[in-house]
């Protein structure tokens, strides 16, 4: 069985193939810097038949906010598209394309198709870590926390509990996918407990071009002292700040990290925000969980910085992290290993390895479907 999945963004369109007997992936591929979305969209079919893939069982689709109806990945029809569209207030730069991707594929190819939701794996979180403290208007209206990355915090819990030999349900795990979108999450014994993005992908952690935690109140002082708009505003909240406004140079770490060993100021500032930020996330969700198994890193940062991994997991101590520096130097990731940076002493396991977030939309997919059995292998 051969599986499309299409993640289209508000700039980028990936589609990959997968063929879930082999569990291999068959073709990948990826546009970027898009203007036009429903463009970019129309030559999806011509560039599967340019490589040959003709046979589409079945398609996957990532869609970033399923609000709070969608618990589940679910077979796409009318009432799923139409709750797909009521969430756009929610995610007004993302549903839109993934709408015209859905529409896109159910003209061309006669086959069940089926919404993967970003936001479903965190449908666990308590009251406690969803709710903000707003009137109750405010809440009725759908402001609360959902999270995002959730395909890829559920592989990795499963990656860790399959690498660790233990089953997730007896794991506190903290998963840190770390990118130019970045999120972290608290996964207590199979279930996400917490997460830092909230009702938008804007709130947590320090990211490329977004901000991450910062007073509200700046909303207003912006607008008094600069005559700045809330629209633009929230413009520079996305794409203006993170690690390319602090450092004044780049959204791109490996740039920065060359910067900071020649002695940029500013960019050592960006480099100790983004770990300083991580590893206060870190210690509020050991609390919350009341202790840690292991942390895992994952995401283009995550997975290749081996120095932004040092600085956050230095002054882990007090957690019973013995951290094993020149482990963690030698990493290179070639597959879908997931190799461990402690030390024998480390009461704390901590890994790195590849998230896989399409293989995981194909693989809820294929579940979906009355003919499959649910896939065995989860490290691919």
């Amino acid at each position: 069985m051969r599986i499309l999945v299409l993640n289209a963004g508000s700039s980028s369109v990936k589609f990959s193939v997968f063929d879930m007997d082999s569990d291999t992936t068959r073709f990948a591929s990826e546009m970027q810097r898009v203007r036009h979305i429903d463009d970019a969209l129309a030559k999806i079919p011509a560039a599967l038949e340019d490589a040959g893939e003709h046979q589409i069982d079945a398609i996957g689709h990532r869609v970033a906010h399923g609000g709070e109806n969608f618990r589940d990945a679910c077979l796409i029809d009318a009432a799923v598209i139409a709750g797909i569209e009521a969430c756009v207030p929610l995610a007004p730069l993302h549903n839109p394309p993934i709408l015209s991707g859905i529409r896109m594929a159910m003209q061309t190819w006669k086959v069940p198709q089926a919404a993967v939701f970003d936001t479903a794996f965190h449908q666990t979180m308590p009251a406690q870590a969803l709710t903000y403290a707003l009137p109750e208007e405010w809440r009725k209206a759908g402001i609360r926390r959902y999270g995002f990355h959730g395909a890829s915090h559920q592989y990795i819990m499963e990656r860790v509990a399959e690498e660790l030999k233990t089953p997730a349900e007896k794991l506190r795990l903290i998963s840190c996918h770390l990118g130019n979108g970045a999120s972290i999450c608290a996964i207590d014994r199979g279930k996400s407990a917490d997460t830092s993005m909230g009702m938008t992908a804007l709130e947590g952690l320090v990211m490329g071009t977004r901000s991450g935690d910062v007073d509200p109140g700046i909303f207003n002082y912006l607008n008094r002292i600069l005559g700045l708009t809330v629209a633009e505003v929230e413009d520079a909240l996305y794409h203006q700040s993170g690690l390319k406004g602090l450092s004044g140079l780049s959204n791109d770490l490996r740039d920065i990290e060359k910067q900071a060993a020649s002695g940029n100021a500013q960019a050592l500032l960006a480099l100790d925000v983004y770990a300083y930020r991580v590893r206060k996330y870190i210690g509020a969700y050991a609390a919350a969980m009341g202790g840690v198994d292991a942390i895992a890193f994952t995401g283009g940062i995550g997975e290749h910085s081996a120095e932004m991994r040092r600085r956050i997991c230095t002054g882990l101590e007090f957690l019973g992290l013995h951290f094993d520096a020149k482990a963690n130097a030698r990493i290179k990731l070639t597959g879908f290993e997931a190799p461990q940076l402690q030390t024998a002493a480390s009461r704390m396991k901590v890994l790195v390895t590849q998230t896989r977030e399409e293989w995981m939309i194909a693989r809820q997919t294929a579940l979906l479907l009355p003919s499959r059995s649910r896939p065995e292998k989860t490290s691919g």
